[in-house]
């Protein structure tokens, strides 16, 4: 028979083991024989060997092997007799239908049995050779003793003749009950397929073995075999690559085996045959044979969702693909697949180094990234996710894709794939925006939304911001881990400039807790796409991730526009505002207009806090921005405190002023929002502004100048010219005040005094309230300015225009004459640089 095995060359996929003895010294005996094989022993009946001891035949089997096939049959001894019987006293010949006679022998385990004890009794197993034959029905078995006073000194004691209808096969759906490891098994042959793959055929036999006995069953060293109707024999190798099994105590396990048969061999009527080796007598010993139910093919494929239970170092593990998703890029088709596994055993278990594979209808393997599968090592009861992804030609048939799990291969083995899953086709999910849809990943389960989507312009680019809601839904709280962002905006990869902004510290999530990021990323802004994907991808040291995955069309850029005399909500942790506009006015020169913004934020945390660093830009209504400079105090503001945030740009002349709008937003740095005072890399949160930009009109007096904070009266001035000194002197008696509950940044504004004299001539002094002007009621500045109009002058009178300069800026804020008088007496003492009194 094992001629055929080397013709075939039957591919040895794994090795199973059964074990090495059997209790009692019973070979393959059972307490679960068929009814029919019962019968059949039981009516042979038993011989006598002499008073009170007889025997009787309880089993006989063959194996067919290439050095002849060997028949083995139990004796069941039994010794009624007060007096110990001893085996040498009698032997038994084996007549095959053939009518070849051959003695039979113990096997080597039976050897040690000399005696039948007293009033007991004993099982022995024999073996013989018989050459060729191979049927058992006709064969006889007949009991000697030694009788000396014969021809030929023995004694024929009786025959036991095998009817026609005995047949050593376990009928098909029934099972044995055999002594393994001194553990009663119960053995049953459930399933025989044919299966295909790379072109060759295979045959997978599922055998469930049910472990009676109060031990683990593991380690066995029985060997199996596959029998077909012609006759030729296949070596049977267990499914898995570690060639063993353990079975609990009352557990019920089916294992698979594998052999690779000739496609034209046909396949009814199949034997499977247990044998184990007697390695004293270097040969196999048949065990017990079962017929296997009728073939049926299978393609291996686990049905869409369903889950597969395999085995891993004895340990069961299930497997399941709980969703794929696939959408196309350029010429390949993006898949992403998502799995669970589960280790429903009781022991810790690492996942083998598997190779992943997709295989397509039109023959072709593509192979998959397994990296995420490296070293993943599951407890008792633990479940994981894990996320793989996979390029295909989009060519190929998208809808009849499979992915093969396999084990690394082995050196002269072919090993079939530990699992083959259908890749069920579904086009990914286009989120819409505010709609809640379900995460479940390593870290938990999870209701993800889209909050918000801008794009807004950042210098020579734009950036897009995707605001995401995370809601923890398990039972548990839960750690969030480090994330990184990949970004593809249409079909353009943005994941270089990408960043992940959270506005607060919080790095765990209590059960029903909710959480937003911010994804930014930077793309030209002449660049237009309908589609943005967003990968979240959690990292620890070198690993990496999928945390959850948001695709969308929903692009709709909603800034909110907060009307005229409207307050803006900011409500970041830690840095919740009122923001309103106080004023807009424009600085006009010749070359360019300066656009300029007061607004007046409010705090409104319970303590002193810091406020957020605001990012802004004007548009004007024919979609042209302009980047502005924002100026606040750094400092923390305290309850209800007031800022002033003054906010610029300069815009071109013929830019027209009266229709701007104001974006603002809170700047971002390093995945935080931006420290006071720092540097911005981009902005959340943004609205636009709708401003009333106001023209100072020009007062035609001093008395209250504004240039908010400060307010400047000047109650009166005087000038003065002094024979032959050259200056002209100006004495300004004013007041100077400030409101002291905002908190401001660097006062940038400067006030121009410029003097007109008699003849139009302009000179003018540029003044910093607060130093040049102290602060305080009647006060007095000296002003002197060069001038040789001591000459002509005699008196009349000067004007004297106030401006605020910003930026190179300037704006008039009003003017006001005052008396000219001519000193021709000695000159009065003056600083000429000016000096402020009283």
């Amino acid at each position: 028979m094992y001629k055929r095995l080397k013709s075939y060359a039957v591919v040895l996929l794994s090795a199973m083991m059964f074990s090495q003895s059997l209790a009692n010294g019973t070979y393959a005996a059972s307490t679960g024989v068929s009814d029919a094989a019962v019968f059949i022993f039981d009516k042979l009946g038993s011989i006598a060997l002499k008073s009170n001891v007889n025997v009787k035949l309880i089993d006989m089997d063959i194996l067919e092997q290439p050095s002849g096939n060997i028949l083995i049959y139990t004796l069941s001894y039994s010794n009624g007799s007060s007096n110990s019987v001893a085996h040498v006293d009698y032997f038994s010949r084996v007549t095959t239908n053939g009518g070849s006679v051959i003695q039979g022998k113990p096997i080597t385990r039976e050897v040690t049995k000399k005696i039948i004890p007293p009033n007991s009794s004993q099982i022995v197993t024999y073996y013989v050779n018989i050459g060729k034959s191979t049927r058992l029905n006709g064969t006889k078995v007949t009991l000697f003793t030694w009788d000396f006073s014969s021809q030929d000194y023995q004694k024929k004691l009786g025959v036991f003749t095998i009817p026609a209808s005995y047949s050593a096969v376990v009928p098909q759906g029934q099972s044995k009950e055999i002594t393994m490891e001194n553990l009663l098994v119960n053995i049953r042959a459930e399933s025989l397929q044919r299966l295909k793959m790379n072109g060759k055929i295979y045959m997978r036999v599922g055998v469930s073995f049910t472990n009676l006995g109060k031990k683990v069953l593991s380690d066995t060293a029985y060997k199996a075999y596959l029998k077909s109707a012609g006759g030729s024999v296949f070596d049977l190798k267990l499914e898995n690559v570690s060639g063993s099994f353990n079975v609990q105590s009352q557990e019920k396990k089916t294992v698979y085996y594998l052999t690779e048969v000739p496609s034209y061999m046909k396949t009814e009527q199949m034997i499977l045959q247990f044998a184990q080796e007697d390695e004293t007598l270097k040969i196999m010993l048949p065990v017990k044979s079962f017929k296997l139910p009728a073939v049926t093919t299978s393609d291996l494929a686990v049905a869409n969702y369903a889950v597969k239970k395999i085995s891993i170092k004895n340990n069961t593990v299930e497997m399941q693909l709980k969703s794929a998703s696939v959408y196309s890029e350029n010429d390949s088709a993006k898949w992403n697949l998502e799995f669970r596994l589960k280790n429903l055993g009781n022991k810790a278990i690492t996942l083998p180094a598997y190779e992943l594979t997709v295989k397509a209808a039109e023959g072709f393997s593509i192979p998959v990234d397994s990296k995420a599968l490296e070293n993943v090592t599951l407890k008792p009861l633990e479940e994981k996710i894990i996320n793989l992804n996979a390029d295909v030609p989009l060519e190929l048939n998208q809808g009849k894709l499979q992915l093969q799990w396999t084990e690394p291969s082995v050196d002269d083995k072919v090993i079939f794939p530990t699992a083959q899953f259908n890749i069920p086709y579904s086009l990914e999910n286009n989120n819409l925006m505010g709609q809640e849809y379900t995460v479940q990943n390593r870290y938990g389960k999870f209701m993800v939304k889209l909050v918000s989507y801008q794009r807004l312009p950042w210098d020579d680019t734009d950036q897009i911001v995707t605001n995401i809601s995370i809601r923890n839904t398990g039972l548990t709280s839960v750690q969030l881990p480090s994330l990184k962002a990949i970004v593809k905006a249409g079909m353009s990869d943005q994941s270089s400039s990408a960043q992940i902004v959270t506005t607060n510290t919080q790095t765990s999530l209590a059960p029903n807790e909710a959480t937003e990021i911010y994804v930014i990323a930077k793309v030209p802004y002449t660049y237009s796409f309908n589609q943005l994907k967003i990968v979240l991808q959690a990292t620890s040291g070198d690993e990496v991730t999928k945390f959850l995955s948001m695709n969308t069309s929903s692009l709709n850029n909603v800034i909110h526009t907060i009307a005229v005399g409207e307050t803006h909500q900011m409500n970041s942790l830690s840095k919740k505002a009122k923001v309103s506009e106080r004023r807009t006015t424009t600085y006009n020169e010749n070359s360019s207009n300066l656009i300029y913004t007061e607004l007046e934020m409010i705090n409104e945390e319970p303590r002193q806090s810091k406020q957020a660093q605001l990012v802004a830009y004007y548009k004007t209504p024919d979609n042209q921005f302009f980047k502005a400079v924002v100026s606040q105090s750094i400092t923390p503001t305290s309850p209800n405190g007031k800022n002033l945030v003054t906010i610029w740009s300069k815009l071109p002349q013929g830019v027209s002023t009266s229709d701007l709008m104001l974006y603002i937003g809170e700047g971002i740095a390093d995945g935080k929002l931006t420290d006071l005072g720092g540097t911005s890399t981009g902005f959340i949160n943004s609205v636009k502004l709708a401003l009333t930009p106001n023209t100072v009109i020009p007062h035609n007096n001093l008395t209250s100048v504004d240039l908010f904070p400060y307010n400047l009266s000047v109650a009166n001035a005087a000038g003065t010219i002094t024979e032959e000194k050259g200056t002209l002197d100006v004495v300004v008696n004013y007041s100077l005040s400030e409101k002291e509950d905002f908190e401001a940044g660097h006062y940038e504004h400067k006030l121009v005094l410029e003097l007109i004299d008699p003849y139009g001539q302009s000179m003018e002094k540029t003044l910093e309230l607060g130093a040049d002007l102290p602060m305080g009621k009647n006060k007095s500045y000296l002003a002197s300015f060069n001038s040789n109009f001591h000459k002509i002058l005699r008196g009349g009178s000067i004007r004297i225009n106030l401006y605020d300069e910003f930026q190179g800026h300037r704006m008039l804020l009003g003017g006001q004459s005052y008396p000219l008088t001519y000193i021709s007496a000695e000159p009065k003492n003056s600083n000429s640089n000016g000096s402020s009194g009283n």
